[in-house]
């Protein structure tokens, strides 16, 4: 997650999880359930269309149209 620049305590707290167990699962320390890649896939992809709404509405704002 540090590549992406997003922080364990955030992606677990967007897919609802202590951050303890997902350094575990990362960490291959506990076996993450069945549909643990599916709710990352979702948390990552909400979070993507947030920052793609945030950076269309900072554009409007530089171009002085309203936000």
């Amino acid at each position: 997650m540090a590549r992406l620049g997003l922080p364990q305590e955030k992606l677990a707290a967007l897919i609802g999880i202590h951050p303890t167990l997902l350094s575990r699962y990362f960490r291959g320390l506990r076996k993450p359930p069945p549909d643990f890649e599916a709710k990352v896939n979702a948390a990552l992809d909400r979070l993507e269309a947030a920052e793609r709404a945030a950076e269309e509405a900072r554009q409007r704002v530089l171009a002085g149209g309203a936000a």
